[in-house]
């Protein structure tokens, strides 16, 4: 359903009536930026719907309507604002529309091609729009058009993402070409499981040209497996069997592993059992008819030094068991490196070779151990 269709219309009227919209003053001379001053060229009068379709929410409605009251005193900035907010609420191609002319007016020329081209895509979808305002549309949009560049941008994959530097313009297939300022650009294309492609442009204003991008799967390259000559005598290695993991890892860290547990386990024991006996020394403390904390008077009695003393070793308990326990983790996590990470054969390879010279004789031991 459209929304008020009468309101972007009046105000694409008003564009084409200034030259540009550098030109699009009040009457009178005075600047567009002041309250209660007429709209483009002093002949725009952007009027609010009588009945917004109920197709809008109240929010965007009522941000739609304070657009048009601004625009209609030329108030473009605060228009915009008041749109962009209804946008947010509600995607209708009306709502692209006030944004596209109130861009153009503030000369963001890019952005209003942007909107622009959405209101005139879907203005031609609507069989309530009149053929005067298609026209008027087609009109407006072609004023942004000739203040920026135009890409028609093929992709072969679709939901590849384009982007233009670091913006996301959208993904392929796009509906609309892709807009950028006079100059020179970069558009990439990416998506994963093929290798990003770029395409270089330059373009004029008003200017607009076609590119095609053919994305390429990305493939894994596998490196054929280096041979290596067979030797009289390779240690470890029975033809290309599994030679297994490593024994000297699974023995290191299973043995650490061991003691961290037990150590830690016998300290946690020694810790509780010495926060009971700091417990019933609070006790006869408590017993005796003084409170526990006039320990650290000078005063106190020997009872309250031993009490100190045992908190003192409870908590040596408790940090050398969590140390235990962490050893004993870091065992278990040698242990299991070493049935996770199993080298090749080919890794695990020793070769034996006999030296023999005039000064020297015996036997070369060589390989990954």
């Amino acid at each position: 359903m459209r929304l008020a269709q009468s309101v972007p219309w009046m105000c694409f009227v008003g564009l084409l009536a200034a030259a540009s919209p550098s030109e699009a003053q009040p009457r009178g001379g005075a600047s567009p930026r002041g309250a209660g001053q007429a709209g483009a060229a002093g002949q725009t009068a952007i009027k609010a719907p009588n009945a917004p379709s109920e197709a809008m929410s109240d929010k965007a409605r009522k941000l739609y309507i304070e657009g048009v009251a601004a625009s209609e005193k030329g108030r473009w900035a605060d228009a915009y604002a008041s749109f962009v907010a209804a946008w947010a609420l509600q995607k209708h191609y009306t709502i692209a529309g006030g944004m596209g002319t109130c861009e153009l007016m503030l000369q963001r020329y890019v952005d209003a091609a942007k909107h622009l081209a959405i209101y005139v895509r879907e203005i031609e979808k609507d069989a309530t729009a009149t053929a005067e305002e298609r026209a008027a549309a087609l009109k407006t949009y072609a004023q942004a058009r000739a203040k920026v560049g135009a890409v028609e941008l093929r992709v072969d994959v679709e939901d590849a993402e384009v982007r233009v530097g670091q913006e996301v313009v959208g993904a392929a297939p796009l509906l609309d070409p892709v807009f950028l300022e006079p100059g020179a650009h970069t558009i990439t294309v990416r998506r994963q499981g093929y290798e990003p492609a770029s395409v270089a442009v330059e373009l004029k204003a008003g200017e607009e040209i076609e590119r095609s991008v053919e994305l390429k799967s990305a493939q894994v390259s596998e490196r054929p497996q280096e041979t290596k000559p067979g030797t009289p005598w390779q240690g470890n290695v029975v033809g290309d069997r599994d030679p297994g993991p490593n024994k000297t890892l699974l023995i290191t860290g299973g043995a650490v592993a061991g003691v961290g547990v037990i150590a830690g386990t016998v300290l946690t024991l020694l810790y509780f059992g010495k926060a009971d006996e700091a417990e019933d020394l609070r006790q006869n403390i408590r017993a005796g008819g003084a409170p526990e904390r006039y320990c650290p008077n000078p005063g106190s009695p020997p009872i309250c030094a031993k009490l100190n003393d045992t908190v003192d070793v409870q908590y040596i308990f408790a940090n050398a068991a969590i140390g235990s326990f962490i050893v004993g983790a870091a065992g278990a996590g040698t242990v299991i490196y070493a049935l996770v990470n199993r080298p090749s054969a080919q890794d695990r390879r020793v070769q034996v070779a006999p030296l023999v010279g005039s000064n020297v004789t015996g036997l070369s031991v060589s390989g990954r151990f």
